[in-house]
């Protein structure tokens, strides 16, 4: 199956009005969507969905019942279900919003009508812990979103080979320009992933990257 890709500009050039969204991809039962924050979000709650704010451009105010954090390029927070939040911006800054949107009332019971204890959302720098990482082409969780989690990698030249995996995971490039083809497939020409680029690699299926110079790559994909 030939890979597709996404650049966040253009999908982003497509919001046009404050608070429009746009899906673009579906990894298992997690949606990934671009969304248009200016202005101010009224307050509410989602009973059954764990959120995760990733600004792509621009800065916003992520306000919840707990406490509010500011967040910035290469920032981002989790809200947890049953928190009254809201995210609001003075300027148009755009949100890569991650949450589950396929029966997320039905997974594990797990329905909160009100927020949990926890304190005031907390900012994660995925700029500074890319910049931090030692060990090539070695996975950093950065955060855990319902049973997904969120990694990042860096490395140089040709990446260890991605054994097929039991779901498909998101791959988006924040530096550097990756190959990727699917191994076995002579027929498929490898594609080329960018900065800001995104694509779904998908399940029983194994992968090779080559990046030109040092890459790195951020996926999405159920936990093991």
């Amino acid at each position: 199956m030939r890979l597709e890709k996404l650049n966040l500009r253009d999908v982003a050039r497509r919001l046009d009005r404050p608070f429009a969204m746009i899906d673009m991809a579906l990894v298992g039962d997690m949606t990934v969507s671009l969304y248009l924050c200016q202005g101010v979000l009224a307050w509410h709650r989602h009973l059954d969905q764990d959120e995760l704010f990733w600004v792509h451009q621009g800065v916003i105010l992520l306000e919840t019942e707990r406490g509010e954090v500011r967040l910035r390029p290469g920032e981002m927070s989790i809200v947890h279900k049953g928190l009254a939040h809201r995210s609001s911006s003075a300027f148009p800054s755009t949100v890569i919003l991650i949450r589950c949107t396929v029966f997320p009332e039905r997974k594990n019971g797990r329905r909160f009508l009100y927020g949990t204890r926890e304190g005031p959302p907390q900012r994660i720098s995925l700029t500074t812990i890319a910049g931090n990482l030692l060990v090539p082409f070695q996975p950093q969780t950065v955060a855990h979103i319902e049973d997904a989690v969120l990694q990042v990698m860096r490395g140089a030249g040709e990446w260890p080979l991605i054994e097929p995996h039991a779901h498909d995971a998101l791959l988006l490039s924040l530096a550097g320009t990756a190959i990727i083809y699917e191994v076995g497939a002579s027929r498929t020409a490898p594609m080329t992933l960018g900065p800001e680029e995104l694509t779904v690699l998908y399940k029983d299926t194994p992968y090779q990257i080559f990046t030109k110079g040092e890459g790195i790559l951020v996926r999405l994909t159920r936990e093991t």
